[in-house]
């Protein structure tokens, strides 16, 4: 599940020919939520697809290539919109990908199947604790069988047209089936920062989200723990003890623990 590291692009013209480590089910799965999303007015870098229709071209075992059309404004820093329009925006695209079949994402089993998979000998008892930890809670939260739908299942990585507004959203090398707190605990707890703490940060990002989609009181207590989520998995299959150290810290400091 880690396809986009070993991705490369390369700019022709107007577009992107992009070649990514994936399963050619789950990358198409997330080139037609990229076009579908596109339609709706949202710019993302939708494939070009092929002229037998299909959206990428298979290559090598877990290589795929597509073309994508280039975004031309400007890269923004998620942390430089206000936690607001972020969750407004994150509502939006939730209310259109309502649409997007999920059929070739990620489960929830197979994400959190990856994650313990990323439990090795080398952790050490407190990293193994804040893994297991997470996944359970994220487990028994899904046998309570909530809404679920296609997701963007990643850091948002967004563009602008004036340097303020978001004007575009690409990269869908994540999609995942499942509840969006998965997508607003991902968004929140990479956006939080020393100067907006998480629960402040969350709070207005949720304030956010709610113009732009609807948020069930149960979805919106799960918050947290998709962000213990997305925090303990920066510590799966990694064993450096600066690292480890860091994404404990990380999680002391979002959860005051």
């Amino acid at each position: 599940m880690e396809a986009r590291e070993a991705s490369r692009t390369w700019q022709a013209g107007s577009h992107i020919v992009k070649l990514a480590r994936d399963e050619p089910d789950h990358f198409a799965a997330g080139l037609l939520a990229a076009e579908l999303v596109e339609r709706a007015g949202v710019a993302t870098g939708a494939p070009v697809r092929r002229h037998d229709g299909e959206l990428c071209v298979p290559l090598a075992p877990g290589r795929v290539l597509a073309v994508l059309r280039r975004v031309g404004e400007a890269r923004l820093s998620m942390r430089a919109v206000p936690p607001a329009i972020l969750g407004e925006f994150l509502g939006r695209l939730h209310r259109i990908m309502r649409g997007c079949p999920a059929a070739g994402a990620w489960t929830p089993a197979d994400v959190l199947g990856h994650m313990t998979r990323g439990i090795t000998a080398a952790h050490p008892s407190s990293a193994r604790r804040m893994i297991t930890q997470a996944v359970s809670d994220v487990r028994a939260y899904y046998g309570t069988a909530p809404a679920a739908q296609l997701l963007y299942g990643d850091g948002p990585e967004i563009f602008s047209a004036t340097g303020t507004d978001i004007s575009a959203i690409i990269d869908w090398g994540g999609v995942r089936a499942g509840s969006v707190a998965d997508d607003i605990g991902c968004w929140t707890a990479h956006g939080a920062t020393d100067k907006i703490l998480l629960p402040a940060y969350t709070a207005a990002f949720l304030d956010g989200y709610r113009r732009g989609n609807d948020l069930p009181a149960a979805c919106a207590a799960a918050v947290p723990l998709f962000q213990r989520l997305r925090i303990a998995s920066r510590a799966c299959y990694v064993t450096h003890p600066d690292v480890l150290a860091s994404v404990q810290a990380w999680l002391q400091r979002g959860f005051a623990m």
